[in-house]
């Protein structure tokens, strides 16, 4: 049989480092001579910048330099945004302020000194003159006529409008049985890294080469913006991430303190650090989440859908930076999901509000429109006396259906379902939940005066986004083989994955392999790890790349051996004759005649390494059902998830017990944003969520078991037939707990219409149904 080990549960080659403490993060990095950079933020919401004295500060006993963005002068680089669109109005973000702030947490100031705690205190010392303006922090308010401008060049706050449609919409909704409406809302929140974002750079005196030490999602996407705003080729820069303590999306972006570290490392000539405190964290990270939608859904009696129409506003908060738009762009093409809708039309607005700028989390607007549909859909079934199973499984695609093109394309792909079994899934879970005898153990628990709730979600997923990812294979002369990797992981078992997909291609022992990521010195090319895209992008350029690595060997081995290449055999490391087990050679041996005066055929490059690109822009679907029953505590609201079943199909699956772990961690995340988590802001624009002590996560008491069963529709769109799975379980815990609460409450008159079903939202939709009940 040989080495097999693609879709085996392998133990992670990566976690033993880690547990016995060897992780090294940016933090862990120690450079002779390290300076310190700590940024002064503002305390306004919104306010014009009279004047800042950076000079107390720069007195300071240890500072060695504090300036503002006048000594970056008029001309300082903006942050870029990657996508637009034709309605777009560019409202970006410069590294410091220039005339005016926007949020609380706007960077107004740098002090760089000896020490960290000298470079706080030297914050404290600017002296900063502020006028106060009036502040706007609701989306839809802001869009207002009369509220107050964020940017002069869109004096209506709307940053860009994307309209997506197909079919006829107006005839649908004028030909149906019933049409139900909805205002759904989802909040803002995002992502909770173990490890802060954290910067470090560096400028070699001899040779000129800027290096940036980074916890990042993307290093080469981050070359490319840093160089073009430093103003120097991508060459002389080179971004490095060490271990990275978790992402989620929310590092796969580019903020001010991005530019800043390697500015001041060049203007000062010393090594920089700066590493975010989780304040600041709270304060300035990528926000997300926050929409609200405006939906209808145009329906025959029997429940079939005729035309789908929403329009939904994203709050983007102050300023776009270079994902600004995506969430508003995915939410605006996934609100159909895996149905059959023949008229679809939705208008996407991106609002600005004096909050701070939003960005992909895990999901990057999947969650939000999928909570609006599925939410949507269990309202409609009640309105229409069909059960919420019955009317998703008449409106579900099927797989004679596929595949199926939407005729919608986001920013990120075309939304074509490539492949899949929904009706499938739909019974696998509801099977594995019991959904045919909840309905009385349902009716046995109110009899008791308890409330549960069994909660439903169908989700798909855009995965394994373009528009390319980069891989090398390369085997040294002791047979050693290591892969390079564009993808830039932070935890997710990437190293584990890829080296299951090599050794499979090479017939060596996966544990074997050394994996090495995130270094733009080292692979000329590559996009990071963000959108689903480990498996699917990286792991077809390494698959790629293995197969040329292998098919040079098979020439060189048929040249050692004297044998014909179709009469090779690769298995366990080695190089046979068919039939003549003796006549063998391993890969140290045809790696040593690949070398430069090796023992090469006539006509052959020496080495043995291959360096591959897979280029794509078709993006295969996941998908999958979430069913979550819930008990909600009718006299304090307190919800506690007691079963939790997932049902998932991300093709071919490379290690099931990594694709499990990501799917947990999924859903914890989305447990929390369905009961949990908030980034509250006050009506002036002040931040009420900015510690721990205000920002509830969940812990592992939290989170129940989750049962998960895989169904493997392999895609036709990469040559592993993979498809990514990683937001998944963001995706459709969301939705099913929140699902779960309302089926729990609803019966009592309560309607659930947004997020998050925190304690005291519960309480008081419970409290103003018993209100109004009649007496």
């Amino acid at each position: 049989m040989g080495v097999q080990t693609v879709g085996a549960s392998v133990r992670r080659t990566e976690d033993p480092r880690l547990l016995r403490g060897e992780g090294a993060y940016v933090d862990d990095l120690r450079i002779p001579g390290v300076l310190h950079m700590a940024v002064l933020r503002s305390p306004e919401a919104h306010a014009r910048i009279r004047s800042v004295d950076v000079g107390p500060a720069r007195a300071l006993a240890g500072v060695v330099d504090a300036f503002s963005a006048a000594e970056l002068g008029r001309d300082q680089p903006a942050i870029p945004a990657l996508f637009a669109v034709e309605s777009f109005r560019p409202a970006p973000q410069y590294p410091l302020a220039v005339d005016t702030v926007r949020y609380v947490g706007d960077p107004v100031a740098v002090v760089v000194a000896e020490s960290r705690h000298v470079a706080e205190d030297a914050l404290e010392l600017i002296e900063v003159d502020y006028e106060p303006l009036e502040a706007v922090v609701d989306a839809s308010a802001a869009i207002q006529p009369g509220a107050p401008v964020l940017h002069d060049d869109a004096p209506d706050n709307v940053a860009a409008t994307m309209v997506y449609e197909s079919g006829d919409v107006e005839a649908a909704f004028a030909g149906a049985d019933r049409v139900v409406r909805e205002r759904l809302d989802v909040q803002r929140y995002t992502g909770i890294p173990l490890e802060t974002r954290g910067v470090v750079a560096h400028r070699d005196p001899v040779t000129g080469e800027l290096t940036v030490w980074a916890s990042t999602q993307w290093p080469h996407t981050m070359r490319t913006i840093l160089a073009g705003m430093l103003g120097v080729p991508a060459r002389a820069v080179r971004v490095v991430t060490p271990d990275i303590g978790g992402g989620f999306g929310v590092k796969a972006d580019f903020s001010p303190e991005d530019f800043l570290v390697p500015y001041v490392a060049g203007r000062i000539g010393r090594p920089v650090k700066w590493i975010e405190d989780r304040n600041e964290h709270f304060l300035a990270i990528a926000h997300s989440r926050e929409q609200i939608h405006e939906v209808e859904l145009a329906l025959r009696d029997d429940g079939a859908i005729l035309g789908l129409r929403a329009r939904h506003i994203t709050d983007c908060g102050a300023y776009q930076r270079p994902l600004g738009l995506v969430n508003a762009s995915l939410a605006g093409t996934s609100l159909g999901g895996v149905y059959r809708v023949p008229a679809y039309r939705v208008e996407a607005v991106c609002a600005s509000t004096n909050k701070a700028p939003a960005s992909p989390y895990r999901g990057a607007g999947v969650p939000e429109a999928t909570f609006a549909r599925e939410r949507l859909f269990d309202i409609a079934a009640r309105e229409l006396g069909i059960d919420r199973v019955e009317l998703r499984r008449r409106n579900l695609l099927t797989p004679d259906e596929l595949p199926h093109d939407t005729g919608l394309v986001s920013l990120e792909a075309a939304v074509v379902l490539d492949s899949g079994d929904f009706p499938a899934a739909l019974d696998r879970a509801l099977e594995m939940a019991g959904y045919a005898d909840f309905s009385a153990r349902q009716q046995a628990a109110r009899d008791e005066g308890r409330l549960i709730g069994l909660g439903i979600c169908v989700y798909h997923q855009v995965t394994g986004t373009g528009p390319f990812e980069g891989g090398s294979v390369r085997v040294d002369p002791t047979g050693e083989v290591t892969i390079t990797s564009g993808a830039a992981p932070q935890g997710q078992g990437t190293a584990t994955m890829l080296a299951q997909i090599a050794a499979d291609e090479l017939q060596v022992p996966h544990e074997s392999i050394k994996v090495v990521f995130g270094d733009t010195g080292r692979l000329p090319f590559g996009m990071g790890t963000y959108a689903s895209r480990n498996a699917v992008m990286a792991g077809t350029s390494v698959v790629m790349a293995a197969r040329q690595v292998r098919d040079k060997a098979r020439e060189l081995a048929a040249h050692l051996l004297e044998a014909d290449p179709a009469d090779l055999e690769l298995e366990d490391g080695a190089f046979t004759v068919r039939g003549v087990p003796t006549s063998r050679v391993g890969w140290a041996g045809v790696a040593a005649a690949a070398t430069p005066g090796g023992n090469r055929p006539a006509g052959m490059e020496p080495d043995l390494e291959a360096v591959q690109y897979f280029e794509n822009m078709a993006a295969p679907y996941s998908y999958g059902i979430h069913v979550a029953e819930v008990e909600v505590d009718p006299h304090t609201g307190y919800t506690t998830v007691t079963r939790y079943v997932v049902v998932n199909d991300a093709g071919r699956i490379v290690n099931p017990r990594n694709a499990e772990g990501q799917i947990v961690g999924g859903v914890a995340q989305g447990l929390g944003g369905a009961l949990m988590e908030e980034l509250v802001y006050a009506p002036d624009g002040q931040p009420q969520t900015t510690s721990f002590l205000d920002y509830l996560v969940p812990g592992s008491l939290d989170v129940p078991d989750v049962e998960i069963a895989h169904l493997a529709s392999t895609t036709p769109l990469n040559p592993l037939g993979v498809k990514g799975m990683g937001e998944g379980g963001a995706i459709g815990a969301h939705t099913a707990v929140a699902n779960a609460v309302a089926d729990a409450i609803e019966h009592l008159g309560c309607r659930v219409t947004r997020t998050p079903l925190t304690p005291a939202a519960v309480w008081e939709l419970l409290r103003s149904a018993t209100a109004g009940a009649p007496a």
